[in-house]
């Protein structure tokens, strides 16, 4: 299949699968949002294939830049087996859970594209337009792998806005049922495609929430921004004298307490605003052994950062104080636009405030079925810090109290 040829004004000096749309020399024929195209330099030389959006200030994602490589059904099913070997041969996934992310996007070579597994069934979540036309590929190839898997197609109504494309033909092909159980380690849960963020579940705290588990034997946990209940319940598994999720989305607390009867527990999910339950308790002196911080994405562009960073700031303060001396905090960002050293620097900064000083003992990131790129490191974007927290000392307080007079003039 001859594709159309879309050439670069500028020079492109790095391996990073995105190129901006200001570097693309745009063609006269306008090509609709989605296109596979074939790159050359400003010289005609080859540089590689890949999805074409003048709609997108992501003008083009490269899929490829091997000239002997074409963008057909046979290279979709490649990169698909590759990813399935890492989550199987390699990580081995499936010997404790049914389900995995199967492609990270552009880790897994294919930019702009998000497939998990869950179960049988593979919720795939495009962030490309150019994943509506290929669809047919990718759903033929993942039963090829997987024989009588089923397939459903999640967009983000924010990407097809950027992306300039309508994805509900795709979605309305590939419905996928309206919920699902699945199970991770020695969890199970009920996942909800109807009303569920994302694919549904969050797959990337899966070794997070394993990890957890093992220090709340005996403990009072409180999970904030809780979603469907999976750290709190894997509390409880593990044997926690009690645990209780927080979260202000109803639907994902309702499926909360399917999950929490689903694993023979007893959990204590609310409906409350986590800011102000935390400033509840340090009004009245409440404290929990554990407490999990892991609130949805505060930063999606630029112009969110320093908001963001104010946020983090504020509730890891409020969070740090709900914490008995000598607990355990693990707070969470999935802002991949604040990075790992800006986020240890707000904890440093909540911590002060707090009047609490952090013995960091761990410091991890999604699970390993979130790879990244060395040629995309954008694609490492969850921080997950685990502490304990103990009061400041009365020479640690004097000190803190010197260091802001001193930074204070």
């Amino acid at each position: 299949m001859k594709l159309p040829v879309i050439s670069l004004k500028a020079r492109r000096n790095s391996l990073h699968p995105w190129i901006f749309d200001r570097m693309i020399r745009h063609p006269q024929k306008s090509l609709k949002p989605g296109t596979l195209v074939e790159v050359v330099s400003k010289e005609g030389d080859f540089i590689g294939r890949g999805i074409y959006n003048h709609k997108s200030n992501i003008g083009i994602r490269l899929l490829t830049e091997n000239i002997s490589e074409l963008l057909d059904q046979e290279f979709f099913l490649k990169k698909l087996e590759q990813a399935k070997a890492l989550r199987e041969e390699i990580l081995q996934i499936h010997k404790t859970s049914n389900c995995y992310r199967l492609v990270h996007g552009e880790a897994d070579g294919l930019s702009g594209l998000i497939i998990d597994k869950f179960a049988d069934t593979f919720v795939i979540e495009p962030y490309s337009a150019g994943y509506v036309e290929t669809m047919n590929w990718l759903a033929s190839s993942l039963q090829s792998l997987y024989p009588g898997s089923r397939i459903a197609v999640r967009p983000d109504e924010r990407t097809a806005a950027k992306e300039g494309m309508d994805f509900s033909r795709v979605a309305k092909n590939y419905p996928g049922p309206d919920s699902l159980e699945i199970k991770e380690n020695f969890l199970k849960m009920k996942v909800n495609l109807k009303t569920g963020h994302k694919t549904g579940f969050f797959l990337d705290q899966r070794e997070n929430r394993l990890a957890l588990s093992q220090y709340c034997r005996d403990k009072e946990v409180l999970d904030c921004f809780c979603y469907t209940g999976g750290f709190a319940i894997s509390a409880m598994l593990a044997g926690a004298r009690s645990a209780t999720g927080i979260d202000l989305d109803e639907d994902a607390l309702e499926t909360a307490e399917e999950n929490a009867r689903l694993n023979s527990v007893k959990a204590t999910f609310q409906h409350v605003n986590v800011f102000d339950h935390l400033r509840m308790m340090t009004s009245k002196g409440m404290q929990a052994d554990v407490v999990i911080l892991d609130p949805a994405k505060l930063a999606g562009c630029t112009e969110e950062i320093k908001r963001a960073h104010r946020t983090y700031g504020d509730i890891n303060r409020l969070g740090m104080q709900a914490v008995k001396p000598g607990g355990i905090l693990l707070t969470c960002s999935c802002s991949g636009l604040v990075s790992e050293r800006d986020f240890l620097s707000i904890l440093t900064r909540s911590a002060a405030e707090a009047g609490v000083v952090l013995q960091i003992f761990k410091i991890t990131g999604a699970s390993s079925d979130h790879p990244f790129s060395s040629v995309f490191p954008e694609g490492r974007y969850l921080k997950a810090v685990f502490a304990r927290v103990f009061p400041f000392t009365k020479k640690e307080r004097n000190f803190s109290k010197n260091e802001n007079v001193t930074n204070n003039p």
